[in-house]
């Protein structure tokens, strides 16, 4: 498993058991009242766990896992050799998209109850870039995958 897939699987694991810990909290504030702002991490709980945790660890895994690129000594080599990491893509560009998810998540989770708390514009803002963020990680691993996944040429 290569270091950025381990980054990955272990950074959706730090998110499961953080929203797991709101999720808790949410459930046991329904019956015994903790604290009357404990509602605005609502948002963050779900952010958590569906892009945090399940996100990222799909990312992690499809770089692993999806088929690696077709790299052969010379192009016209017929039985192509696998090269490590080299045939999974940029891993610079995976950083990236790492990076730009994990700050989506954490922008987005922060900003939306501390706007909610203390409406300070500068938190709205912050929770609004978020998305782009999202996106813009979604979009890089659909680019740096596209070439792994094709179709099996028939002889």
């Amino acid at each position: 498993m290569p270091p950025t897939t381990r980054v990955a699987v272990k950074a959706s694991f730090v998110y499961f058991c953080l929203g797991a810990a709101i999720g808790a909290l949410l459930l046991v504030n329904r019956w015994v009242p903790l604290w009357t702002g404990l509602p605005a991490l609502r948002s963050s709980h779900i952010v958590f766990v569906v892009d945090g945790w399940v996100t990222q660890l799909i990312l992690g895994v499809g770089w692993w896992l999806l088929p690696p690129l077709q790299i052969a000594l010379r192009p016209d080599e017929a039985n192509w050799r696998r090269h490590g990491q080299t045939q999974r893509g940029s891993e610079p560009l995976f950083w990236a998209i790492i990076g730009l998810l994990n700050t989506g998540i954490l922008l987005k989770a922060i900003g939306e109850p501390l706007f909610e708390w203390t409406e300070a514009g500068v938190f709205e803002v912050l929770a609004g870039v978020a998305p782009f963020l999202l996106l813009a990680a979604a979009i890089g691993f659909v680019a740096i995958m596209w070439g792994r996944v094709r179709e099996l040429r028939r002889r």
